[in-house]
């Protein structure tokens, strides 16, 4: 029996008649040939067929009997049935049909046009079976989409409410916050249903400029590291030594991808488990980068038949994977699209219970920034000599790889006190520099660095490694004479420039620097005015918060027409516009287009801050004579830094 054919039943009382249809068939098809009504009956308690050939006149049960009580049984009333006969009656034919029957075939059988009719029948019911399967899904997907939607929404207003009836200060701070995070949360679902509908209209499209690769994941990273340390997890970057970091493509949407597949990952795999993500070179051929990234992880992992379903729209691996994990389905849709746009592809390799690895391959382009870090030539490699001490298998191996790759040599432990025996061992210090996890079990970083510069002194450079957020252990660190520290997961350009740093190229340590780059980050407009062209009081309201620590002055205009009127009437007095686009009696496009008329405003940056964020969105507010575009609602970091740009240079 051949599987994957369609399979059919022939009910005929004639057996001539019935090998003969038999004989035309069983080429194409899984044919089961009975000689009643009854025997048929039988064998459906065996098998679902796809259709049944059911002869007219037979003696016990003719045809429209054995029709009535097929469509009366719940199991049986959607199975496809068509007759067969040798007689030529209207009459008989529109009772068929009107009981149920596709259609009506006379005997004798033309072997070609019985096949073509049975080929168009079963080829419609394909279509219905999978337009039906299709609106099922819809209507899941919707039902999920619902319940993703209030679930944040529920939150938000319930912690301002909670918020509102209470005076206790520190309440009101978590309940706003709270109230935030589920805001983000909903703003992440309401941008992953435009994508979709980009998708399906056919107008998603990619960006492209300069980026850097390791910088990109970096700051991935540090999105994704929050949720991976609250489960205790171990969150690993492996960056290959032939990857360039200097690349040219749509960094946003490229984060999108990673960002998606890290987040799943980190979701799906239970506490104290293990992330990885890997990123190779495959070839590089003239100007184009073929890359491939990897996210593995130890988690729930996936099966054959939910892999089918994964990268379909609408779909998710289970249903009640959503309901314990959340999540609307639609991440991996998106993330294919936007694979296959950047020339490659995305799949999985999983089995249940043993954990995931995405794989997705990409097209880029050589950047035109320099594409690696390097050791100051001060630095003689000679002099280095190290040793890395983490209890993951995961990261010694990984010291070991990025130290070769580096031609340093590197000795690594899993352990504080084997650490100690492999220099106690050798009688003199055969390190300098040592690379020592934060959090091990038995004897902690801190505690290896104090016994480490009994036996050294201060000759000894310790760098601390650590997921943990640096100011809740700078006391114990400076006690015990920790100068130099590196964020877990660990890139190539962190272990290059704490090496830098500490063979004495700058004295500085890791808690000085932090304070320095504090005062850098903060943004001072002050004695600076800006222009402002939003219409609802409340968006004025929160803009006006926003850039509060700024101490720059702004002017609010309500519409376009008092923004071009307040620019006209004092050129001189604004350093940058911000100009919402739907507004009434002038839009921001028209205000934009009055305002560079003027001869006053051809140097003025003017920017788009409006909900629209597509791409034709986008082209449009430059096309219009705008500098550049911010999404709503407003991140305070972008808009402090889009100011910074166009107001410093």
């Amino acid at each position: 029996m051949m599987e994957g054919l369609k399979t059919i039943i022939i009910v005929d009382d004639n057996s001539a008649s019935l090998t003969a249809c038999r004989q035309i068939l069983k080429s194409l098809y899984r044919v089961f040939p009975v000689l009643s009504a009854a025997k048929m009956f039988e064998l459906l308690e065996r098998i679902t067929p796809d259709l049944i050939l059911l002869d007219v006149d037979m003696p016990e049960m003719d045809g429209y009997e054995a029709i009535r009580k097929l469509k009366a049984e719940e199991r049986f009333k959607d199975i496809p049935v068509i007759f067969m006969s040798a007689r030529i009656d209207p009459n008989s034919e529109m009772g068929g049909l009107n009981l149920g029957a596709l259609d009506y075939i006379h005997k004798p059988f033309y072997s070609e046009l019985l096949l073509r009719r049975l080929d168009i029948h079963l080829t419609m019911i394909a279509s219905e079976a999978e337009a039906h399967k299709a609106s099922a899904a819809k209507g899941e997907f919707i039902s999920r989409m619902s319940h993703e939607i209030r679930t944040p929404l529920n939150a938000i207003i319930g912690m301002l409410s909670m918020a509102m009836d209470t005076e206790d200060l520190k309440r009101i701070k978590s309940c706003l916050e709270r109230a935030k995070n589920a805001s983000d949360h909903l703003l992440g679902i309401l941008n992953d249903i435009l994508d979709m509908s980009k998708i399906e209209a056919d107008k998603f499209e990619l960006l492209s400029g300069d980026f850097n690769l390791e910088k990109m994941l970096m700051n991935i990273i540090q999105v994704v590291n929050i949720r991976s340390e609250a489960k205790k997890q171990s969150l690993v970057v492996k960056l290959e030594k032939d990857v360039p970091l200097s690349v040219c493509g749509d960094e946003l949407r490229l984060s999108q991808v990673i960002t998606n597949l890290l987040t799943n990952a980190v979701k799906f795999t239970p506490e104290l488990g293990k992330v990885i993500i890997s990123v190779f070179k495959i070839e590089e051929i003239d100007d184009d980068i073929t890359l491939r990234i990897e996210v593995a992880d130890s988690g729930i992992g996936i099966s054959e038949d939910q892999k089918a379903r994964l990268f379909t729209s609408y779909g998710q691996a289970d249903s009640s994977i959503s309901h314990k994990f959340g999540g609307t389905g639609l991440g991996l849709v998106i993330s294919k699209r936007i694979v296959e746009l950047m020339g490659g592809s995305i799949w999985v390799e999983s089995e249940q219970g043993k954990g995931s690895k995405f794989i997705f391959t990409i097209v880029l382009q050589k950047g035109s920034e320099k594409s690696s870090y390097e050791f100051s030539l001060k630095i003689n490699r000679e002099d280095i000599k190290i040793l890395a001490v983490d209890d993951s298998d995961e990261m010694t191996a990984y010291y070991s790889h990025i130290m070769e790759s580096l031609n340093l040599p590197c000795d690594v432990a899993s352990s504080g006190k084997e650490a100690l025996e492999m220099i106690e061992r050798s009688g003199n210090l055969p390190y300098n520099v040592f690379f020592v996890d934060l959090k091990m079990p038995e004897m902690d970083g801190i505690t290896l660095t104090r016994r480490i510069k009994e036996i050294a002194g201060d000759d000894a450079m310790i760098i601390l490694v650590s997921a943990d957020d640096l100011s809740t252990i700078e006391n114990e660190a400076i006690s015990a004479g920790i100068k130099h520290f590196i964020p877990k997961p660990v890139f190539p350009s962190m272990i290059i420039n704490a090496l830098n740093k500490c063979m004495g190229l700058d004295t500085d340590s890791i808690f000085i620097e932090q304070k320095k780059k504090k005062a850098v980050d903060e943004y001072d407009f002050s004695g600076l005015t800006i222009l402002a062209a939003e219409d609802n009081e409340i968006n004025r309201e929160i803009l006006e918060a926003i850039l509060e620590k700024t101490n720059v002055k702004i002017d609010f205009a309500e519409d376009g027409k008092i923004a071009v009127s307040m620019f006209k009437e004092n050129p001189g007095k604004y350093k940058l516009i911000l100009m919402d686009v739907q507004m009434p009696e002038m839009d921001g496009f028209m205000a934009t287009k009055a305002i560079r008329a003027m001869e006053s405003a051809k140097q003025i940056p003017i920017v788009a801050m409006t909900a629209n964020v597509f791409r034709e969105d986008i082209e449009k507010c430059i096309a219009a004579g705008m500098n550049d575009h911010l999404g709503k609602p407003i991140d305070a970091d972008i808009l402090f830094s889009t100011m910074a740009k166009y107001i410093f240079g």
